[in-house]
């Protein structure tokens, strides 16, 4: 996962990459690359620190376009369209029946799920 970080808080801050950490120091920016995924309650307790933590785009998710099942973290996934989350909680076995759906049964089946 890529994160871009500004570490508005007085010390260093230390982020889990591949094959080590990165610290972003104290009034530092920050981007992270292969950075472990961050779950919401992590980056929550960032930000009461006064670290911004914002989640980039990868190039892999800039390329995919409408609706998909990615994960969320704690083994969970969500059906998301662009930036916006539509369902959440979903199984990796349910995302990846979803994800294999073609785009008319996706979309079908996030309507029946919102119950539009």
């Amino acid at each position: 996962m890529d994160y871009h970080v500004k570490n508005g808080s007085h010390v260093a801050k230390a982020f889990k990459v591949r094959g080590g950490h990165t610290v972003v120091p104290a009034g530092k920016k920050a981007d992270l690359f292969d950075a472990k995924e961050l779950t919401e309650e992590q980056i929550e307790a960032f930000e009461r620190e006064g670290v911004k933590v914002k989640a980039k785009a990868s190039k892999a998710s800039k390329v995919e376009a409408g609706l998909v099942a990615k994960h969320h973290g704690g083994g969970r996934f969500n059906i998301v369209d662009g930036d916006d989350v539509l369902l959440s909680g979903l199984t990796k076995a349910d995302a990846d029946a979803f994800n294999a759906m073609s785009d008319e049964d996706k979309t079908a089946f996030v309507q029946a799920s919102i119950g539009e």
